[in-house]
């Protein structure tokens, strides 16, 4: 997750610097440059939008998985849990019984 983190900031920036130095040294009057900078910085907006949303997306379903994953596990314990105590209280009503029995013969 961290590694998508950097990669998009790298990218983005990357793409900012470069946008920007083509456009510095362009031969283009102040009219076109501005202009040209306009139309950059709306599809820089657009794509940065656009990847804001695909993120949100993947985050969204990669929360959804680990919830999921999350209350398998949690019902997985219960069971162990609950089969646990089932063992010990059977061991309890055996060792109860076989006092009981050694207790009826002394």
């Amino acid at each position: 997750m961290a590694e998508t983190r950097g990669t998009l900031k790298g990218a983005l920036i990357g793409g900012v610097i470069g946008a920007v130095a083509a456009l510095l040294l362009a031969p283009k009057s102040g009219r076109e440059l501005r202009g040209d900078i306009r139309d950059r910085y709306t599809d820089m907006q657009d794509r940065t939008k656009r990847m804001l949303t695909d993120v949100g997306n993947r985050t969204q379903e990669m929360a959804k998985q680990v919830g999921q994953q999350a209350s398998g596990i949690l019902d997985k314990t219960r069971s162990a849990v609950s089969t646990a105590k089932e063992e010990v209280q059977s061991w309890k009503d055996d060792n109860k019984s076989e006092s009981k029995d050694e207790q009826k013969f002394n």
